[in-house]
């Protein structure tokens, strides 16, 4: 019997520049400025407190701002730092990766999990209670879980209690769980699809249950008949696969607020040997290596260069991290709170260096 998790940070964006920025109580607005005029751009994402005002992902900045004055909602707007976000992101993946026995990241907040050899039914709620617990005290920030016997079933039951929410579907629940819910909270059904099923008088998920294969197809199409098929019964068999990663990071905070280069970069080295052994876990070769560099006012800057070959050695990665310091260093007066080391364009290891022979 499987047992899918399926983990989704709770508007992570706006999360994480919560618990960084000690903003707990204020209304978050993280936004996409396109740089045109000082408020031109949209909405990236927006926490619970000002999704409640009205103001969500995809509104003009100039009209979630006006909305949050009209309601006299003391809202914070902030512009996206998604080089924070990725290395925050990799941080809590590689947490949640350690309970699992297959790992499928899908997006920058979100994850499935088949713990079906490390916990039973009954003991899955207290295993994801576990993981909420460390990703919420080692960084800030809630996540809602959902457990069920696939994909399909995890992935809506984790939409179903949110923020911070938990539910548990077990196979013998999988109807009651569905068939109350509207044809349209059915993940993967849009607004097209969902027009066309409320036109057959489809309106929940147990009326689309009472339909035939042949007629779903023969109005939907093979595939998406199909899947409305199987959906509308709970049938997912679709597996958790490893979704190779594009860049690996590792970030800390620095003992005291610093520009002193010898203190920093002892830090970037520490960050270096546990990037490094991640590299060798995996078995992966890099291309490019990055700096993340964080001020005491909270502003991320990152600088990267691209090597001649592949390589999987430490001592470039504390090389090239080092170089890229100092050139910042010698490019703005900032002090800096926290550093990052990251790699990416990787791919499989083929050469290995002479220290490993």
């Amino acid at each position: 019997m499987r047992i899918i998790m399926h983990a989704d940070l709770d508007s992570f964006y706006a999360s994480a520049e919560e618990a960084r920025k000690e903003l707990k109580g204020r209304p978050i607005v993280v936004c996409m400025f396109s740089g045109r005029t000082e408020d031109s751009g949209a909405v990236a994402t927006a926490n619970y407190l000002a999704r409640a005002a009205g103001i969500h992902a995809g509104m003009p900045i100039v009209n979630a701002k006006r909305m949050a004055e009209e309601k006299k909602l003391d809202a914070v707007f902030l512009p996206a730092d998604m080089d924070y976000y990725r290395m925050l992101s990799s941080k809590i993946m590689d947490l949640m990766q350690i309970y699992a026995d297959k790992f499928e990241q899908r997006s920058i907040d979100e994850a499935y999990m088949d713990v079906s050899s490390k916990v039973a039914y009954e003991k899955a709620a207290e295993s994801a209670n576990i993981i909420k617990g460390e990703i919420k005290n080692n960084f800030g920030i809630t996540c809602s879980i959902g457990i069920g016997p696939n994909k399909l079933i995890a992935k809506m039951a984790s939409r179903s209690k949110k923020p911070d929410g938990l539910t548990v579907i077990k196979p013998e629940d999988v109807k009651d769980f569905l068939f109350k819910l509207p044809a349209g909270k059915i993940f993967g059904v849009g607004t097209k699809t969902k027009e066309k099923l409320e036109g057959m008088g489809i309106r929940t998920v147990e009326d689309l249950s009472t339909k035939g294969l042949f007629e779903l197809q023969e109005t939907f199409g093979k595939k998406r008949g199909l899947f409305l098929y199987n959906a509308s019964r709970g049938l997912d068999d679709r597996p958790v696969e490893t979704v190779e990663r594009q860049q690996i990071s590792s970030i800390g905070t620095l003992k005291e607020n610093t520009r002193n280069p010898e203190t920093i970069k002892e830090k970037l080295y520490e960050l270096a040997e546990e990037l490094h052994g991640k590299l060798l876990k995996e078995k992966k070769n890099f291309r490019s290596v990055s700096v993340i560099l964080i001020t005491e006012n909270l502003e991320t800057h990152t600088k990267s260069m691209t090597l001649d070959a592949a390589t999987n050695s430490l001592d470039a990665i504390k090389e090239k991290a080092v170089q890229l310091l100092d050139e910042f260093l010698k490019e703005t007066p900032a002090v800096l709170r926290r550093c990052g080391v990251r790699v990416s364009s990787l791919d499989d290891k083929r050469h290995l260096s002479l220290k490993e022979f």
